[in-house]
């Protein structure tokens, strides 16, 4: 039997939990794209690589828990 994990917060808990994973996944991407500019300028193909496909996933993480936000608001 799976627990629904959700249901043991409140609301407000979490929009407050969203609120931080976005701002987490916010200033990791602010990171990135400070690093993908020294790739660039190194012209680093593999790292370059790496850091869009990182940028991809937190741009969909991001989304993701601004749908849920909209949701719960």
């Amino acid at each position: 039997m799976a627990i629904d994990f959700g249901s043991l917060l409140t609301v407000e808990q979490k929009i407050e939990i969203i609120q931080q994973r976005i701002n987490q996944f916010a200033s990791e991407a602010y990171q990135l794209t400070l690093n993908r500019k020294s790739a660039e300028t190194l012209q680093r193909e593999e790292q370059l690589e790496i850091i869009d496909n990182n940028l991809v996933l937190l741009e969909s993480a991001i989304s993701i828990h601004q749908e849920e936000l909209a949701q719960l608001s």
